[in-house]
């Protein structure tokens, strides 16, 4: 029987690129993108979903993910980055729930549906004997979420190290799962990014929170 499987997302990141503002904040239609991720996992069926939250939006994000269900994982360091967040999440993992396999993921991802997260953990139920991580590869592109085993995120977490490079430490190189769509790729990093996605809704409203 396959192992359940927990989804830590992760929400830390400071979003200096948008001027500063937490990217899991964006709403689409007046639902922010940890919303709709969260509802997403939960209707791919992924019950356990927790956020890693820190840094100057903390609070933000709290009441985000509070109001999503979702459990918090509160972050240490005033100004973490993915590598501190991805160590957070594997330490957390460890701590709460080692018997679970891990899906990690960003929070910037506008348009990750739960077809995708369905298609990518119907792959992995069915993955192949010895196979410890897998992650959806869209034309070439390597995107998110990553799926862990419960064994090898322990390992990972007794690295200490970020994810890529724990791997490569261990020699593990992820299944990649192709996808035919873009949600596994295309995040939100830059205000291009941000106009491209405004663009191509238009006119459903995707603008920041009301402060």
């Amino acid at each position: 029987m396959s192992a359940p499987v927990q989804a830590l997302v992760l929400a830390a990141g400071l979003g200096r690129r948008l001027g500063g503002r937490p990217k899991a904040a964006l709403e689409i239609s007046g639902q922010s993108l940890l919303a709709r991720l969260v509802a997403a996992l939960r209707t791919a069926g992924v019950a356990e979903v927790g956020v890693v939250v820190g840094g100057p939006h903390q609070a933000v994000l709290t009441a985000l993910a509070e109001r999503c269900g979702a459990g918090i994982i509160p972050h240490r360091l005033p100004t973490p980055d993915l590598i501190d967040s991805q160590r957070r999440a594997l330490e957390w993992h460890q701590a709460e729930r080692p018997d679970a396999d891990l899906l990690l993921t960003v929070a910037d991802l506008p348009w990750l549906t739960a077809a995708d997260l369905s298609g990518l953990l119907g792959a992995w139920r069915a993955r192949p004997a010895g196979t410890e991580a897998m992650r959806p590869v869209v034309a070439g592109t390597v995107g998110h979420p990553l799926l862990l085993a419960a064994p090898l995120a322990a390992r990972l977490a007794a690295q200490g190290a970020g994810v890529r490079e724990g791997l490569a430490a261990l020699g593990v190189r992820p299944q990649p799962w192709p996808c035919a769509t873009r949600g596994p790729v295309e995040d939100l990093d830059t205000p291009d990014d941000l106009a491209r996605l405004r663009q191509a809704l238009a006119p459903v409203r995707v603008d920041w929170p009301d402060r």
